[in-house]
C-alpha cells in the first residue's frame, strides 16, 4: 500500500510572502520548479504559486513589481496515511506526528505516482501467475509486455515493442474482430514457435477501442495447469462421492456464524430449500431465530471449543444426528466442521448423542408420529431411496381393492407391508385379518379359512364357527406363504377369488364376502407352477399387482433406522436404557443380513439383554454378527449364504471398499491399501451409490 510519504518531495526553496511578480519568476527560473511553496518558514507555509498562474498575474497585471498572489487549496495529510485524493484540493502537505511539515506534492503527481505504483502491481501479478501481456495500438503495433510475456516467447521487448503483432502472429481468428469489439477467448497461437493459449480483448479509453490486449499463458503450461485442476477436481468428486455413499452432509460454519460450504446428501427436507447454494453465506444464529432448527450445534460447538453430538429438529419436524467438530488455527478457532445423517423417526438415545432429557421425553411421542408409520402395533421404518419409492406405490394401489401379491425373501418384513397396504386403503377402519397358511394343519385348512356349521365334524363347535374370510369381511385378509398351500385347498381359493363368496365346511348356503385379498411368498411360484405344485390359474389370478421387497443388504441406509427403532423397542419392553455406539452401528451396516430384517431384530435383542454395560459397542457386536471371535487375518472372508459368484465377488468388493473408506477417509488411501487405481475406486463408490 502507498503512503503520502513515499512520494513526497522536500521543502528546499520558499517564496515569502511578500515578494513580487519579479522575485517569483526569477525564484521560479532559478530552481527550474514547477511551483513554489509561500511563507517566511517551512511550518509557516500559507500558499503556493505555480508558473501557470505566476504567467497570467503579470499578463492580467503588466506589473512585474506588483506583489504576487498565492493559492490557497491545500490540506496538510500524515505522513503515513494512505493516499486518498480531495476535492478542489492541488497541493498536500505532509506533516509528521507532531505537526511538522516533512515534505510536499501536487495532486497531479500524486495521481502519477499512484497510477505507476498500480502499473508496477499489476505487471508483478501478471508475472508471479505466470501471464503474460501484450497490448497493441489500432494499427496492431505493440505499445506493451510484461516481462512473463518476454520470457514466454523468448524475446525482448526491445525486439517486439512498435512491431505489427498481427504478423508475427500465426493464429487462426481474424484480430480485425477484436477492434470491432469482440473478445477471442481460448484462443491457440504461436510467435518465434512458441505456442501459447489466451484471450483476446478490445481495449478501451474513454469509451473508445484503441488498441486490444493479449493475455495469455504458455500452452505446456498450461497444460500441466489443467492436468493439476483435474486431479483436484477428482479429489472434490472423490469426497463428495465418500459424503454421498453414507448418506451424510457436510457442512462447514466459519468463525463468524456464516455457512461457507455444503457438501454430500444434501438435506432439502431439513433446510427446506432446494439448493445448498441458497445457504451459502446464511448466518447460523438468523437461521436458528428464524425456527429453521434448533439447536444450533454450531453455536455451541464454539462457545464449548470442544466435539459435540446431537439431535437438530427442523421446524419441518425432520430430525438430523449431527456431530460437529471444531477446527483451530493456532489457538483461535477458524470454523466448525458438521457431519449430519437424517434420522427421521428415529429415536436416538439421549446417552449416546447428548439429547437434554426433558427435550428427549417431550418429543418422543412426536418423533413416533413423524419418522414411523403406526400399523397395528407394525412400524415401516425406512430412509433409502428404493423403500421411499415403494411406500409411494403402495399408498397409490392401496386405492383400489386389486389382488397385492408381497415377494421378497424370508425375514424382509412382508406382514409389515400387507399391513401397510391395508392402512393406506379405504378399509383401514375394518377388520385385518392375518392368516399363515404353512402353520395350519392341513385337516383344518378349509375350516380356518371358510369356518364350519354346527355338526360339520367331530369335536366341531355346536354353534358353528364362521372362518377368517368371514372375519375379514369389509377388510382385508393376507394369506402368508400362499405356496404352503395344500393343492387341493388352492381350487377353493379360486373360487373365493372370482366368485367373492365362501361356503362354510358342512354348510349348504354360499355366504358372500367383500374383502381385500393380499398375499405374500417367498418362494418361486413360477417354478412351483411349471413343476405342477401350485396351480397355473391361481397363480395367475393371485399375479396382479405383484411388489418385490428388496432384502437388507440392498437397502443399506435402512440398517441403521431399524437398528434404532429395534433398540428402543427392546428398551422400553425390558425397561433397560440401552444405547449402542456409532462405529457399532456402521458395523451392523456393513454386514450382509441374509436373514433380513427379522435377524436384525433379533441380534438387537440379543445385544439388548446380553450386553451388560449401557453402552453396546463394536466389541459386543463382532461375536453376536458371526457367531464367534472376531475372525484371524487368515479367515477373513465369511460366506453365510448360497449366490452366482459374480455377485459374491461384487459384494466383496462393495464390502471392502465400504470398510476402508470409513477406516482411512479418502479414496487415494483407499486405492493404495486395496491395490487398485483411484478410479476403480470411484467407480465402485458411484455403483454403489445407484
Amino acid at each position: 500500500m502507498l503512503v503520502w510519504k513515499d512520494i513526497l518531495q522536500p521543502v528546499s526553496i520558499q517564496l515569502p510572502k511578500e515578494s513580487t511578480l519579479k522575485e517569483a519568476l526569477d525564484l521560479l527560473e532559478a530552481s527550474s520548479l514547477d511551483r513554489l511553496l509561500v511563507g517566511d518558514q517551512i511550518q509557516d507555509i500559507v500558499g503556493y504559486i505555480d508558473r501557470f498562474s505566476l504567467l497570467e498575474q503579470i499578463h492580467r497585471s503588466g506589473n512585474l513589481s506588483e506583489q504576487v498572489e498565492y493559492r490557497k487549496d491545500m490540506v496538510k495529510v500524515p505522513v503515513d496515511s494512505p493516499i486518498v485524493f480531495f476535492h478542489n484540493i492541488s497541493v498536500v502537505l505532509g506533516i509528521d506526528k507532531s505537526g511538522n511539515i516533512e515534505g510536499y506534492t501536487s495532486a497531479s503527481d500524486a495521481r502519477d505516482h499512484l497510477s505507476r505504483y498500480k502499473l508496477e502491481q499489476m505487471n508483478h501479478i501478471f508475472n508471479s501467475s505466470g501471464i503474460g501481456m501484450i497490448t497493441t495500438d489500432s494499427h496492431f503495433e505493440i505499445t506493451f509486455m510484461n516481462e512473463t510475456a518476454e520470457q514466454i516467447l523468448g524475446l525482448p521487448k526491445s525486439v517486439l515493442q512498435y512491431r505489427n503483432y498481427k504478423t508475427l502472429l500465426t493464429i487462426e481468428k481474424d484480430l480485425e474482430e477484436v477492434l470491432s469489439g469482440k473478445q477471442l477467448l481460448s484462443v491457440e497461437s504461436s510467435i518465434n514457435f512458441k505456442r501459447t493459449s489466451g484471450n483476446f480483448s478490445p481495449l478501451y479509453e474513454n469509451g473508445k477501442i484503441i488498441g486490444i490486449v493479449h493475455i495469455f499463458s504458455h500452452r505446456e503450461r498450461l497444460g500441466e495447469a489443467v492436468n493439476e485442476l483435474e486431479f483436484v477436481r477428482n479429489i472434490s468428486d472423490d469426497l463428495q462421492a465418500i459424503y454421498s455413499s453414507e448418506n451424510e452432509q457436510i457442512v462447514v460454519v466459519n468463525h463468524a456464524g456464516k455457512i461457507v460450504r455444503i457438501a454430500g446428501t444434501f438435506l432439502q427436507e431439513f433446510w427446506q430449500v432446494n439448493l445448498p447454494e441458497q445457504l451459502i453465506e446464511a448466518d447460523v444464529y438468523q437461521l436458528e431465530k428464524s425456527g429453521v432448527f434448533y439447536p444450533n450445534i454450531a453455536d455451541l460447538c464454539m462457545t464449548q471449543k470442544k466435539k459435540l453430538s446431537m439431535i437438530q429438529e427442523s421446524k419441518s419436524g425432520r430430525m438430523v444426528w449431527s456431530v460437529a467438530t471444531p477446527v483451530f488455527h493456532g489457538d483461535k478457532l477458524e470454523k466448525v466442521v458438521i457431519l449430519s445423517r437424517d434420522i427421521t423417526g428415529i429415536h436416538v438415545l439421549r446417552s449416546d448423542l447428548e439429547l437434554p432429557p426433558a427435550k428427549s421425553k417431550e418429543n418422543e411421542h412426536e418423533m413416533d408420529e413423524l419418522l414411523t408409520k403406526q400399523v397395528n402395533h407394525k412400524k415401516l421404518v425406512y430412509r433409502s431411496q428404493i423403500m421411499k419409492s415403494l411406500v409411494e406405490d403402495i399408498k397409490h394401489i392401496a386405492k383400489v381393492d386389486s389382488t397385492v401379491l408381497l415377494m421378497g425373501e424370508s425375514g424382509v418384513g412382508k406382514e409389515v407391508f400387507a399391513q401397510a397396504v391395508h392402512e393406506f386403503s379405504l378399509r383401514k377402519d375394518e377388520p385385518f385379518i392375518r392368516v399363515n397358511c404353512g402353520a395350519l394343519p392341513e385337516s383344518l385348512i378349509e375350516s380356518e379359512l371358510f369356518g364350519y356349521e354346527k355338526g360339520a365334524f367331530t369335536g366341531a363347535d355346536q354353534k358353528g364357527k364362521p372362518g377368517m374370510f368371514e372375519m375379514a369381511n369389509k377388510g382385508s385378509i393376507f394369506l402368508d406363504e400362499i405356496t404352503e398351500l395344500p393343492y387341493n385347498m388352492q381350487v377353493k381359493l379360486l373360487r373365493v377369488l372370482q366368485e367373492k363368496e365362501i361356503m362354510r365346511v358342512g354348510g349348504t348356503r354360499t355366504i358372500p364376502v367383500d374383502v381385500r385379498v393380499i398375499v405374500a411368498t417367498n418362494q418361486d411360484m413360477k417354478e412351483l407352477v411349471k413343476d405342477q405344485r401350485f396351480r397355473e390359474d391361481l397363480y395367475y389370478r393371485l399375479y396382479v399387482i405383484p411388489i418385490e421387497i428388496p432384502p437388507l443388504r440392498k437397502r443399506v441406509p435402512d440398517i441403521i433406522p431399524l437398528a434404532i427403532h429395534f433398540l428402543k423397542q427392546f428398551n422400553r419392553l425390558y425397561g433397560l436404557e440401552k444405547n449402542v455406539s456409532r462405529e457399532a452401528l456402521h458395523m451392523l451396516e456393513g454386514y450382509s443380513w441374509p436373514g433380513n430384517v427379522r435377524e436384525l431384530q433379533n441380534v438387537i435383542e440379543r445385544l439388548v439383554v446380553k450386553t451388560r454395560e449401557d453402552s453396546i459397542g463394536t466389541q459386543d457386536v463382532l461375536p453376536n454378527l458371526f457367531k464367534e471371535e472376531p475372525l484371524s487375518r487368515e479367515n477373513k472372508t465369511v460366506v453365510l449364504d448360497i449366490m452366482p459368484l459374480k455377485e459374491a465377488v461384487e459384494e466383496v468388493e462393495n464390502q471392502l471398499i465400504a470398510l476402508a473408506l470409513k477406516k482411512y477417509g479418502t479414496a487415494a488411501r483407499v486405492a493404495k491399501i486395496l491395490g487398485v487405481s483411484p478410479a476403480t475406486v470411484s467407480r465402485r463408490m458411484q455403483r454403489r451409490l445407484q
